[in-house]
């Protein structure tokens, strides 16, 4: 017990290597609280509680989760769906989400599945800015329209969201 605790991997990836250093400061820590486990161990709560919830995967979810280098926070998300490891926890899957953009979006639709309604999809549009380049494509294919038509209010719309204006329900069906 008086050995000194190895200093905590830098990088977000690999896992194992970050839990390994966990699981040998926690014993040491014997803290009371998360908050003064952050603490002694020199970590953000936040982070803290990503590698606490990593930790519930077995060995060989860790090695695959390694072996598609996922990051520490993104192995966080995966945990806290239990529900769809069956799917997610796949060479296949893995694969995808490290090459994507949006991983975050991507495991947050997995977990909604079929109860995504209409207001969590726009807030995804918004976020990826998928009306901003819809708009963008409208302009460059059909030009932008000035006779009072559904394609201007369609286009009207787009151009507000793009810019981050708030929209009606009756707007967000439009787009929908």
């Amino acid at each position: 017990m008086e050995d000194p605790i190895p200093d905590m991997p830098v990088k977000e990836s690999p896992i194992s290597p970050i839990l390994d250093w966990y699981n040998i400061a926690r014993k040491r820590a014997n803290a009371p609280n998360l908050q003064f486990e952050a603490h002694w161990l020199d970590v953000s709560l936040p982070k803290l509680r990503n590698i606490i919830d990593t930790n519930k995967f077995d060995n060989t979810q860790i090695k695959l989760l390694d072996k598609h280098s996922i990051d520490l926070n993104i192995a966080a998300c995966i945990s806290q769906m239990p529900e769809h490891w069956d799917i997610i926890l796949t060479d296949e899957y893995l694969s995808d989400l490290k090459k994507s953009k949006r991983r975050l979006s991507l495991l947050w639709v997995e977990r909604k599945g079929d109860s995504v309604d209409t207001d969590d999809m726009m807030m995804i549009f918004r976020k990826e800015n998928y009306c901003g380049m819809v708009y963008q494509a409208r302009l460059k294919k059909i030009g932008r329209t000035t006779k009072r038509s559904f394609e201007k209010m369609l286009q009207d719309i787009l151009r507000k969201i793009a810019r981050g204006q708030d929209t009606s329900q009756k707007q967000n069906n439009v787009v929908f």
